[in-house]
């Protein structure tokens, strides 16, 4: 496929112990297009989070770390660029939002530098005056009623929900091809997981962005994604439309997600799905 943002092609991840190797990735394959919002879905452990970590690069230069297959974004091939062009795309091109927003943060800095931080990425010789006037003004596209007073505060001053709103802006604030989220406010209460979710939404809309979400909460994909693919024990087992996957599972694993949570196709809304405590039960065991 042509004009793809992102393209991993029979992606394989072994790490190499003493004693043993541990296979976490399986030969999984998986694409994104320009302006499309895709998720990887399944359970703790099945491989969703490590597969986010190759795509920003932060595990090929590990030791022990047996690696096989290809990442292509924008059509240029990871194998092929440096540590320090991943470095250059990290933050720029490619953007990550975090699960934790607050440890996500570093706490001994204020918001305005931070924000300086992540400008400077892009715009090495971008001054404090213009640091300013950005991040002032995506702080409001994230609704932020008061962002000069947001800037000059530190993430323990602020509300989880308020340090998720500045992670997304900082995430999007250099106009990246690619925004990578990694459980969007699983951290946070369920009214601020649904505005968090519905944020999102409304900033890659604005700003043609493409999204990987890794979730294991089937409402927020549901509501969310466009494409989805379902990760176990480190294989894709199953893709395709976000709807037609709903509509009509194939994989035993995808099934068994499904039944976890009762009443995911019934029409609720994702607020309706995570504030159900029942939602939370184990899936069935898969053979």
């Amino acid at each position: 496929m042509k004009n793809l943002t992102l393209e991993i092609i029979r992606l394989s991840l072994t790490f190499e112990g003493l004693m043993e190797t541990n296979q976490v990735l399986h030969e999984i394959s998986l694409n994104i297009a320009p302006k499309e919002k895709v998720a990887l879905v399944g359970e703790s452990g099945s491989g969703k989070s490590v597969t986010a970590r190759l795509i920003l690069g932060l595990l090929q230069s590990r030791a022990k770390t047996k690696i096989q297959g290809a990442i292509r974004f924008e059509g240029q091939e990871f194998g092929w660029i440096t540590e320090k062009e991943r470095d250059q795309l990290r933050g720029t091109r490619m953007s990550m939002i975090f699960q934790d927003p607050v440890s996500a943060l570093n706490p001994v800095y204020n918001i305005e530098t931070q924000f300086h931080e992540v400008l400077r990425r892009k715009y090495p010789l971008i001054t404090r005056r213009q640091v300013r006037k950005e991040a002032i003004k995506i702080l409001e596209d994230v609704h932020i009623v008061h962002p000069e007073r947001v800037l000059k505060s530190f993430p323990f001053q602020l509300s989880g929900g308020m340090n998720q709103r500045v992670m997304i802006a900082m995430g999007l604030i250099n106009k990246p091809t690619l925004l990578i989220a990694d459980e969007p406010g699983t951290a946070l209460d369920v009214t601020v997981q649904d505005q968090t979710l519905h944020l999102m939404q409304e900033m890659v809309a604005k700003r043609e962005t493409s999204v990987f979400l890794i979730s294991h909460n089937l409402g927020v994909v549901r509501e969310f994604s466009d494409r989805l693919y379902v990760i176990y024990q480190g294989r894709i087992v199953e893709e395709g439309k976000t709807e037609d996957v709903f509509a009509d599972p194939r994989h035993p694993y995808t099934k068994a997600l499904l039944a976890a949570v009762p009443g995911i196709t019934s029409g609720n809304t994702i607020a309706d799905v995570i504030n159900d405590t029942s939602a939370f039960r184990a899936p069935k065991e898969v053979h």
